[in-house]
């Protein structure tokens, strides 16, 4: 799958391990790196998992959680408009809350 960002500050946040490691500490910046692989390595949203310890959630329309450390979670919207998660190939990446 495509992982898009808002900015290209936010790109290099989340593609530099020890941007990462600062601003989310080691724990934090380890999960999300693993959620951006599974991600990455899904060929739709589909087939990303929905049992723990990843679940992911459908929390409104187009846009989905993946669990991090509890209560933390990544927050990202399908594009293109699909509504189908078998038909997303391309996410956005929004926050970390």
């Amino acid at each position: 799958m495509l992982i898009l960002f808002g900015s290209a500050a936010e790109q290099r946040l989340f593609s530099t391990a020890e941007l990462l490691d600062r601003r989310f500490g080691l724990n934090l910046s380890k999960k999300i790196k693993s959620r951006l692989l599974l991600l990455r390595a899904a060929p739709n949203l589909a087939m990303v998992p929905t049992c723990q310890p990843y679940r992911l959630n459908k929390i409104s329309r187009g846009e989905y959680t993946l669990d991090l450390l509890p209560p933390k979670v990544l927050r990202f919207a399908a594009e293109g408009g699909r509504t189908q998660q078998s038909m997303i190939k391309a996410v956005k990446i929004l926050a970390v809350e």
